[in-house]
C-alpha cells in the first residue's frame, strides 16, 4: 500500500531516500523487463501538468513519484501530511547507483547534450568504481535514429534506464516507448547528467539544506527566470484553492 500525498491531482510518495531505494529495488526485482516508470515531481512538473493532460496522466500513474522540491514539501504541510524528506533528482540517482553497485544492477544513461553523458559516466565511475554502466547516449537525437537508440538499449538489456531530457519530454518519451523498452525501471532525471558531468555546479550545502537550489541555478542560468514564474503561481494556487488535492483533469 503506497503512502502518498496528492497535490493538485498528482500523487507523490511520502518516503525518505532509503525507502525510495528499497521501492526501486522491489520494482527491479518484480518487473521482469516490464518497464516501470519513476518520476520526480517538483513545483514546475505539477503546474505543467495542469495544462497538459498527457503529462498529468503519466505523473499520476507512475509506479514511484519522489518529492523533489520545497514547493512539494509545502503542499504536504498544508494538508497536515508533511513529507518525510525532500529527494532531489541527483540524490536519488546516486542512491540507486550506490545500491546498484552492490546488487549488480546494470545501467544505461540516455540524455544530455554532446559529451555530457560520457563525462557523467566517467565521473560516476570515480564515485562508484564497480557500478556497471553498460551504455550511454546523448538525449538530443533525430527522430530517424530513435529506433537505433531503442535497439541499442534493448541489446544491452539494462535493469535501470536513466533519461535526462528535461520535463515533460523525458517522461513522455519513456511513456511512449515503455512497451518497447526491455528495462526494469526508467527514471526521469532532468539536469542530473549536467551536474555529474560538471557542467553545472551544485549549490553550496547551506543552500541545499535551505531547499533553495532553484535560486542558485537561476543565478547560474538567468534564462530560467520565465520557468521560475510558476513558483509564486503555485503557492497562490495551493493557498487559495478549495481543495488542494484536485487537479485540472480530475
Amino acid at each position: 500500500m503506497r503512502n502518498t500525498v496528492r497535490i493538485l491531482g498528482i500523487d507523490i510518495d511520502n518516503i525518505n531516500i532509503e525507502e525510495a531505494g528499497n521501492i526501486t529495488k522491489n520494482l527491479i526485482k518484480t518487473s521482469n523487463k516490464n518497464c516501470k516508470i519513476i518520476v520526480a515531481p517538483n513545483t514546475e512538473f505539477i503546474m505543467m501538468a495542469q495544462k497538459d493532460k498527457e503529462f498529468f496522466n503519466i505523473l499520476r500513474n507512475a509506479e514511484l513519484a519522489t518529492p523533489d522540491s520545497v514547493g512539494v514539501m509545502i503542499g504536504g504541510k498544508k494538508q497536515n501530511k508533511p513529507f518525510k524528506q525532500r529527494i532531489p533528482g541527483q540524490a536519488y540517482f546516486r542512491k540507486i547507483l550506490e545500491m546498484g553497485e552492490k546488487e549488480k544492477w546494470t545501467f544505461y544513461l540516455l540524455g544530455g547534450k554532446g559529451d555530457v553523458p560520457k563525462l557523467a559516466v566517467e565521473n560516476v565511475k570515480k564515485l562508484y568504481p564497480n557500478v556497471n554502466i553498460v551504455g550511454y547516449h546523448e538525449g538530443f537525437f533525430e527522430e530517424d535514429t530513435e529506433e537505433d537508440v531503442i535497439n541499442e538499449i534493448n541489446r544491452l538489456n539494462p535493469n535501470v534506464l536513466f533519461v535526462a531530457m528535461g520535463a515533460p519530454l523525458q517522461e513522455k518519451w519513456i511513456s511512449k516507448h515503455k512497451n518497447e523498452l526491455k528495462v526494469d525501471v526508467a527514471a526521469g532525471q532532468g539536469g542530473t547528467f549536467d551536474y555529474e558531468a560538471g557542467r553545472i555546479k551544485r549549490a553550496p550545502r547551506p543552500i541545499q539544506k535551505l531547499g533553495i537550489e532553484w535560486l542558485w541555478r537561476l543565478i547560474l542560468q538567468p534564462s530560467r527566470i520565465f520557468r521560475m514564474l510558476v513558483l509564486p503561481l503555485y503557492l497562490i494556487k495551493i493557498t487559495f484553492t478549495n481543495d488542494i488535492t484536485k487537479g485540472k483533469f480530475d
